[in-house]
């Protein structure tokens, strides 16, 4: 056990976004992830779970996370949570008057709010409220660690609080997910570009450490961090992690629908985990598996992922498509527990993502010991290594040429994939907490330093 004085006295974890936003993408799993790890290491300090609101940070016990998660989860689908009589009639309306805005204002995808949006905005600051009022106030000082895993571009009012925490005494710590909006400016708006690039200095400027998600993001922080901050005023220390694998166990029973399509070991489908967004490249594994399906047309496809941005057209090719719910299934709003039925279930995963920070179903993937074809780009080769298949990105035939060759595998019995296993995410928190500590230990020195 290390010299306690050498450790952070008190720990704290923000989550604000996680906690309050409902949804369940790569990075929301990340931040429950760390959390949940943290819950289970002792290390003779406090760990805590914090959020900011209203210029201070709450620290929060499991009642007041539940408390959020209830008032989230109307995010994730407020259309399932209304009572069937508003579904028929909302549905009859958009039937009448077939507009797209329409239909997105009565009947928003699962992650979206549309006409409920005013009604979710003021319960959830109730709700916010409620839980800050009884939470305890959280006051900073010498010895503290103040741990930022969560998307700060959608909260950036945060800053202000992070530095007063800073000025108070505590280290901060700051988790960087990837620069895609800086790499891969077609992917996002010029608002949202402008947005991340402030995020950035922001994050620069008020943090101790930034540890990004992989090797490749780092490399990228180190070289692009000091073309938009003030070289006197931006942190010079950028390390990196892995993320975890698994996903945590859960009891609850998948929807009928998912025990359905999932139940004939024989006839399971490929499955695909991510937002849509047109990043994630759905257009690519469509044409794929249209190929697939002229000489293959008993094979199936499972697409995962809430309703992101820039995809109307995907989704209404997928909505339009002759052999939807016949070989083709889409799920917006899947829990952990149906993610974790359906990764164990399925055929094969298959990500054609272009660009990423790390790749989270990859390893997700392989931790479930399943089939992975991921698109050949140096990230997913830095985190899939050479367990995984890789196909071009500039030709659907590569990938179906793939999956023909691994159907004709499993027509003479499914081989036993002989690959090492990922990290756990207990792992992965000692090696994100160990980066937090080296700094923490190396201030320590030089403040005793200068002291002497």
């Amino acid at each position: 056990m290390p010299n306690a004085t050498l450790l952070p006295r008190r720990m704290f974890i923000d989550g604000t976004h996680t906690f309050c936003s409902g949804k369940n993408s790569g990075i929301e799993r990340v931040v429950r992830s760390i959390v949940r790890e943290s819950a289970k290491t002792v290390v003779g300090q406090e760990i805590a779970v914090v959020i900011a609101h209203d210029d201070r940070f709450f620290s929060l016990d499991s009642v007041h996370i539940k408390r959020l998660t209830k008032s989230a989860a109307f995010q994730r689908n407020a259309v399932a949570l209304m009572p069937a009589p508003y579904r028929w009639f909302a549905s009859l309306v958009c039937w009448l008057l077939p507009l797209l805005s329409v239909r997105r204002c009565l009947l928003p995808d699962a992650g979206h709010l549309g006409i409920f949006k005013i009604a979710h905005t003021i319960y959830e600051k109730y709700a916010r409220q409620a839980v800050t009022n009884t939470a305890p106030e959280v006051r900073f000082c010498e010895g503290d660690l103040l741990l930022l895993p969560d998307a700060y571009w959608a909260k950036m009012r945060i800053w202000p609080v992070v530095e007063q925490a800073r000025i108070s005494g505590a280290m901060v710590a700051s988790v960087v997910y990837d620069l895609i909006p800086i790499t891969h400016e077609d992917f996002v708006s010029e608002g949202m570009r402008k947005t991340f690039v402030e995020y950035l200095r922001c994050l620069a400027r008020h943090s101790d450490l930034i540890i990004a998600i992989s090797d490749s993001v780092r490399d990228q922080l180190k070289n692009y961090l000091p073309q938009v901050c003030d070289s006197g005023n931006q942190c010079m220390d950028i390390r990196s992690f892995s993320l975890g694998a698994e996903l945590v166990a859960a009891k609850a029973v998948p929807r009928g629908e998912l025990q359905e399509l999932f139940a004939d070991s024989n006839d399971t489908p490929y499955l695909m985990v991510a937002t849509f967004e047109p990043r994630k490249n759905h257009t690519y594994l469509l044409d794929a598996f249209e190929l697939l399906w002229q000489t293959n047309p008993s094979l199936r496809l499972c697409l995962i992922g809430r309703v992101g941005w820039l995809c109307e057209d995907v989704l209404a090719r997928l909505k339009q498509h002759p052999r939807r719910n016949h070989q083709l299934f889409v799920f917006h709003d899947v829990s952990d527990a149906e993610l974790q039925f359906c990764y164990q279930s399925c055929r094969g995963v298959v990500f054609p993502s272009i660009v990423e920070g790390f790749g989270l179903p990859i390893v997700e993937s392989l931790w479930h010991g399943q089939k992975t074809f991921a698109s050949d780009t140096a990230i997913h080769r830095e985190v899939g290594k050479e367990d995984c298949v890789y196909f071009d990105l500039q030709n659907p035939v590569s990938l179906a040429e793939e999956i023909v060759a691994w159907e004709r595998q499993l027509s003479i019995g499914r081989p036993p994939l002989l690959v090492r296993q990922p990290l756990p995410w207990s792992e992965s928190y000692q090696q994100l907490i160990g980066c937090c500590i080296d700094v923490f230990r190396a201030q320590g020195t030089a403040k005793r330093a200068r002291a002497a």
